[in-house]
């Protein structure tokens, strides 16, 4: 017979779990809406995310703020550039879609692929911003570039999570879209420290 105690204690753990992905994902959208903002939100996120799963941080939304204030300027400027990409890549999908012939299909699926990984990409850097405090842009990207490249399964999961979270958000639960950003970060955090341990050590 199960003791009533872990019962509870199992519930108010997952309850308090379940709040902190909430919170997080709440404010990483609210803070993001300027759109120019998100590199630094998205960075606190995955800083307090890592902080919350393996580093005992109960409390992962006090030092949220201040972590966004932080990495702002690196996270900006990584932002801005990944940015600069999507729009033009999605650019070219619309006009790609628009057409009708073999070649304007294969084209418009190969940009959606790129998009879909410039946006994990801009992901693994924020994530890895925290830990290369002063580190120049080209390496951050490097390093987030080799990371995903020694785990492409790894990498394959993230993003097929990534994608699954919005869907259901946008199709079947629109209200989840606020917190979603916390949802891929929790899951996401399943795979990254296993792929930043096998990068560290192909290189040693």
């Amino acid at each position: 017979m199960s003791d009533p105690s872990n019962q509870d204690q199992f519930m108010n753990r997952l309850a308090g779990r379940l709040t902190n992905i909430v919170l997080l994902g709440f404010f990483t959208t609210l803070l993001s809406l300027p759109l120019f903002t998100a590199g630094a939100a998205f960075t606190a996120l995955n800083k307090q995310t890592k902080a919350y799963m393996y580093e005992g941080e109960d409390k992962p939304l006090r030092p949220f703020i201040n972590d966004f204030k932080t990495y702002f300027k690196t996270s900006t400027k990584i932002w801005l550039i990944a940015l600069a990409g999507i729009i033009i890549l999605v650019l070219d999908y619309i006009y790609y879609i628009t057409g009708d012939s073999t070649l304007d299909i294969l084209a418009s699926a190969v940009i959606f692929v790129l998009i879909v990984y410039l946006l994990f990409m801009s992901n693994m850097v924020f994530a890895i911003i925290p830990d290369h405090e002063g580190a120049k842009i080209g390496f951050l990207l490097k390093k987030a570039l080799d990371i995903s490249l020694v785990s492409p399964l790894q990498s394959f999961f993230i993003i097929f999570i990534s994608a699954a979270v919005i869907v259901v958000s946008f199709v079947l639960l629109r209200g989840m879209i606020i917190i979603a950003p916390g949802v891929i970060a929790y899951f996401s955090w399943q795979f990254i420290p296993e792929m930043i341990r096998k990068e560290h050590f192909r290189k040693t």
